[in-house]
């Protein structure tokens, strides 16, 4: 894993972001890809959880970082208007008093204004210690940094989260648009109306991930979500 990222094998891979309203790109999600030498990939899942585990997702995370400012610099450069980039960060970038500091250096090295950066985060980091990733996003905040909550009810979310922490970004879990019985078709759309309806009233945006079909459109769009992505709008793009 180290010589692979030396030898830059991991690639940043971007899936599109759409305003559901008016079907306006608002930004990116960066994805990460590991190209073995026959030029294939290896996907997230393959080794994402092991690089958790054994404490290398801090580089693979921060390389993230460099890649999505290498990108937004290259479409500045260009003259092309850059859209804001989000990436994953692991819970324990976050246990580091100093990432915060560490990012926004990373960002002055490529002259990128940190609005143009959305960090994601897991709704599990906030069960390890609510307290300190609450005054690390205050930190953040402090320094133009919006944050997102990745995966949310997917795991056991819970409400305490949203007052607590003061995030700019709610990402539903792929799995509220996968086929249910229709008993549970209708209670999972009360829970998905409300979730979004108190998103909005404390000023989160909130973004649907997994849209595939136009049906899967139609009914995000139906529950006022303000964002979607997924493979009716694209894949992930090199």
């Amino acid at each position: 894993m180290h010589q692979a990222l030396q030898n830059k094998e991991f690639k940043m891979f971007l899936q599109p972001k759409f305003n559901l309203k008016n079907d306006e790109l608002v930004g990116a999600e960066a994805l990460v890809r590991w190209q073995k030498p026959d030029g294939t990939y290896r996907y997230p899942n393959e080794f994402i959880p092991l690089f958790e585990s054994n404490g290398f997702c801090i580089k693979l995370d921060t390389f993230m970082i460099e890649q999505a400012c290498e990108q937004l610099r290259k479409w500045m450069d260009d003259g092309l208007k850059p859209v804001p980039i989000s990436v994953n960060q692991s819970k324990i970038l976050f246990l580091d008093k100093n990432y915060p500091d560490n990012l926004e250096k990373i960002l002055d090295k490529y002259n990128i204004p940190s609005s143009l950066i959305t960090l994601e985060i897991l709704e599990g980091i906030a069960s390890d210690d609510l307290e300190l990733l609450k005054r690390q996003i205050d930190i953040l905040h402090s320094k133009g940094f919006k944050v997102s909550m990745d995966d949310f009810g997917k795991g056991y979310s819970s409400l305490n989260m949203l007052y607590q922490l003061r995030i700019d970004e709610l990402k539903l879990d792929r799995g509220f648009l996968k086929k249910v019985p229709e008993d549970d078709e209708k209670r999972r759309y009360i829970i998905l109306r409300q979730v979004i309806s108190l998103a909005k009233k404390l000023g989160i945006k909130t973004v649907a991930e997994g849209i595939e079909t136009a049906e899967d459109r139609e009914a995000v769009i139906a529950l006022s979500c303000d964002y979607g992505q997924g493979y009716l709008y694209g894949k992930p793009i090199d």
